[in-house]
């Protein structure tokens, strides 16, 4: 049955592990990982055995990315920060709150490949889960 029209076939996930491999199966991504918004640690990554520790580091820079444009420039809380390298790959971090926690969905994307779907549905699928 499929449970959201933006990922055909996706059945209802019961695990951050299955929305993180559909987001990674679907979207094509080079790797997946939900962390945490204020640690940075690392919650869920897909592939697992992926450097996930690498990548909060990294994850946990944009954070201070994100606090420094909200605070210095007066923007808005900022949901989502995307870094493209010259070989157009992309690092898109989502940020979510779930009751007090701040969690942030990060995706390396390759080349042409849309994200903004599948991140969405991996959003609303984590909500769900951790509601």
């Amino acid at each position: 049955m499929n449970h959201d029209k933006h990922i055909p076939g996706a059945k209802k996930p019961t695990s951050l592990k299955e929305i993180l491999q559909e987001m990674h199966t679907t979207g094509k991504f080079q790797v997946s990982v939900l962390t945490s918004a204020v640690e940075g640690l690392p919650i869920a990554t897909f592939p697992a055995d992926y450097d996930s520790d690498l990548t909060a580091v990294i994850v946990a820079l944009l954070q201070r990315v994100s606090n420094d444009a909200r605070g210095g420039l007066k923007m808005a809380e900022v949901d989502e920060l995307t870094i493209r390298d010259r070989d157009h790959t992309r690092l898109v971090c989502r940020y979510l709150v779930i009751g007090r926690e701040r969690l942030i969905l990060a995706a390396i994307v390759p080349p042409g490949r849309p994200y903004r779907r599948v991140t969405n549905w991996a959003v609303r699928q984590i909500e769900q889960l951790l509601a």
